[in-house]
């Protein structure tokens, strides 16, 4: 088959698997969950309202029917409560109203750097990470900042290196020649299994563009010196996977010197004849394994995913085959066999992108992103430090002392508060703007208030106003993510408001009541005297404890004559047949 026609072939399977994702994800949105009156609840929202609860979607497919239910009928409630507050206007209280803009005003930031750095960046992450790659290592090291001669130095070396590989020398020989990775003694250079997010953005970049075999021919510079990297293995990757084993530990006599290891070996070789030839492997586990942590559940270790385990045992198992029995293999705990029970392919990207999101934003590469696009949108906006602004701070502050050695309020005038700090493109940043800065921010506590401290504060101070410039620009409150996001907040604000207004502030309680019930329940306030003897508490002891449980009683009741009143103006009906499907592929 032609190059072209395989292209061909490959284009179309992949637009088949692809509507069938889409199409599939496009039916558990349509599919209708739930009816509130006029408003319905889909599958697909009641999936993802669960998984923010359960944190995991293994979790949410082993749960029962009933508490699936349960969890409906809690989120039916949820959204009857705000269905009322809208439609009886509250979203338009002054609070509520103030409260939301002071969201968009720190959300809208966020949203904008998601959008325009980190959601691209994500995705090569995650398209990475499909693979794991294994690598081999020369280190000479570099200063962050060297000298010129320490520079000229190290790249001299590191070229000479790079020739004797060329002369066809073998890297591992050559690694434990040159290298000064403290490890090289150890591995010959060798980093293992390894995927995208596990090591610094320059190392990363030239590993997942060599094919394996290569060896770069330039040295890749990082924080940690020259690096000459060859790539020796790139494969699918699998998300985890799980084991059982038999654990035979090394004898050893009271100086802990290894003893008998041939007939240590032989007994696991044994064991492992044993299991191959079909003996039952959870028996064999009771009858051998000296892993009492693993013993009583037959040798089980759950899932895990690469290099969680000690790298002889991992790398046997992530070599075999779900059922394959493998062994015996030598750690340093002793000698293994090892059945491999199951595994996890790697997941969707929709189902990883909170994690990769987290993940990234971790990173050294996501701080030189984020540093790139803001120095990016200051030139697009004409961005400029005053001054006269920062010879005023500078008068403030003893250079010696730091901003946690003064009370900013009683420093400043409410006239000093106005004064312009920095401006772009009709914004002005003052004084006030990045005192609430300081507010917030803790990063510049401890630095001494010298005119670089100060620059940098006030450019830290500007971003978020920046950043909310180019959010209105690049009218983000249009997109549908941005809005759903700001209905869940808005949601929030409303459910609250409800609670506390409406159903928290009719439930009361006076003395009687609380006397009355501590008389009825005082077998459950119970002490010690001093003699040792069991003892009523007195009321005065538990009225707190009571006041608190009684309020809980009647805010419930409250509650839930609120809710069966919203249920007859807004009738429910809940789909068993759909609510079976959840969390079913």
């Amino acid at each position: 088959m032609s190059i072209k026609r395989k292209f061909k072939m490959y284009s179309f399977l992949l637009f088949i698997v692809l509507t069938v994702v889409t199409v599939v994800n496009c039916s558990r949105e349509k599919k209708t969950l739930a009816e509130i009156g006029d408003e319905k609840i889909t599958l697909g929202e009641f999936e993802k309202q669960y998984l923010k609860t359960v944190n995991n979607i293994d979790t949410a497919k082993n749960k029962s029917i009933d508490e699936k239910r349960q969890f409906l009928n809690l989120y039916i409630n949820f959204r009857l409560k705000v269905k009322d507050a809208r439609e009886r206007g509250l979203l338009n209280n002054p609070d509520i109203q103030k409260e939301v803009a002071e969201y968009k005003r720190t959300y809208s930031p966020t949203y904008l750097v998601d959008k325009e750095i980190v959601d691209e960046k994500i995705r090569i992450l995650y398209d990475r990470k499909r693979d794991e790659v294994r690598a081999s290592h020369i280190l000479i090291n570099l200063a962050e900042k060297p000298t010129p001669q320490d520079s000229i130095a190290a790249y001299q070396k590191a070229d000479s290196v790079i020739q004797k590989l060329k002369d066809g020398a073998d890297f591992s020989q050559v690694a434990l020649e040159y290298s000064q990775d403290r490890t090289v003694k150890n591995n010959s250079g060798d980093l293992y299994y390894f995927t995208a997010g596990m090591t610094v953005p320059e190392f990363e970049d030239a590993i997942y563009d060599m094919k394996v075999g290569d060896y770069t021919k330039v040295p890749v510079r990082t924080m940690f010196g020259l690096h000459i990297v060859k790539l020796t293995d790139r494969k699918s990757r699998l998300e985890s996977i799980r084991a059982s084993h038999i654990l035979i530990q090394d004898k050893r006599d009271s100086l802990g010197n290894m003893i008998d290891s041939a007939g240590t070996y032989q007994k696991a070789l044994d064991i492992y004849n044993k299991a191959k030839n079909g003996e039952d492997f959870a028996s064999l586990v009771m009858q051998f394994s000296e892993d009492q942590a693993t013993k009583t559940n037959g040798g089980d270790l759950g899932f895990f995913d690469r290099r969680r385990m000690t790298q002889p045992f991992d790398s046997a198992v992530f070599a075999s085959r779900v059922n394959d029995i493998t062994g015996p293999i030598r750690t340093q705990f002793g000698w293994h066999i090892i059945k491999k029970t199951d595994e996890k392919p790697f997941l969707s990207f929709e189902k990883q992108k909170d994690n990769l999101k987290n993940e990234y934003k971790r990173t050294k590469a996501y701080k030189d992103d984020y540093n790139k696009y803001v120095e990016e949108l200051k030139k697009k906006y004409n961005y400029s430090i005053i001054e006269d602004g920062v010879n005023f701070l500078k008068s403030k502050f003893d250079t010696t002392k730091t901003i946690a050695d003064y009370n900013m309020d009683s420093l400043f005038t409410a006239q000093d508060k106005e004064k312009v700090l920095a401006k772009f493109e009709g914004t002005e940043v003052k004084l006030s703007d990045v005192l609430n800065h300081l507010n917030v921010n803790r990063d510049f506590q401890r630095m001494a208030l010298n005119a670089e401290t100060i620059n940098k504060i006030i450019v830290s101070a500007s971003e978020q106003p920046m950043l909310n410039k180019r959010a209105t620009d690049a009218d983000v409150e249009s997109d549908d993510d941005y809005k759903a996001n700001l209905r869940d907040y808005e949601n929030g604000l409303l459910v609250f408001r409800i609670d506390q207004d409406e159903l928290w502030s009719k439930v009361k309680l006076n003395d009687d009541e609380l006397k009355s019930y501590y008389e009825s329940n005082k077998a459950k306030y119970t002490k010690l005297d001093s003699a040792g003897n069991s003892a009523f508490k007195t009321f005065d002891e538990v009225k707190a404890e009571i006041s608190n449980e009684m309020q809980q009683v009647k805010y419930k009741d409250t509650e839930k004559t609120y809710i069966e009143g919203l249920r007859q103006k807004y009738p429910v009906k809940i789909n068993e047949e759909v609510l079976a499907e959840s969390f079913k592929e």
